[in-house]
């Protein structure tokens, strides 16, 4: 123990930790792998959740376009309008698609931490 002048400083061994170090990988990265069962479980139904949202938004596109299209008076707008709002839909849906995928792939994966 070692006085200051303003008071009493308390010296330890372990070195203070790195608060913009990351401890591992993040939810849903590439490495990611859940340490017990209910992550696991999490993990499988968010996955399953974001798979059959991007597979259900791909499905309806084609609907939302000829909706919106039908709203628009006018033709050439209505087409250009809808095909954007189309292209936005399927990238969204490839994301989600992408995502679960990740998390579907992770709650099946083992962790190497082993309760001892």
């Amino acid at each position: 123990m070692k006085l200051h002048d303003r008071g009493v400083m308390w010296r330890t061994d372990n070195p203070l930790p790195n608060l913009g170090q990351s401890r591992g990988p993040g939810f849903g990265s590439k490495g990611w792998v859940p340490r017990n069962m209910s992550g696991r479980v999490g993990a499988f139904i968010i996955g399953a959740l974001a798979v059959t949202s991007g597979l259900v938004a791909i499905a309806g596109s084609l609907r939302f376009k000829g909706e919106l299209q039908a709203s628009i008076p006018s033709p050439q707008i209505g087409f250009l309008v809808s095909f954007f709002a189309v292209m936005v839909v399927l990238c969204v849906a490839c994301c989600l698609l992408w995502f679960g995928r990740r998390l579907l792939i992770g709650s099946f994966r083992h962790s190497v931490i082993r309760k001892q």
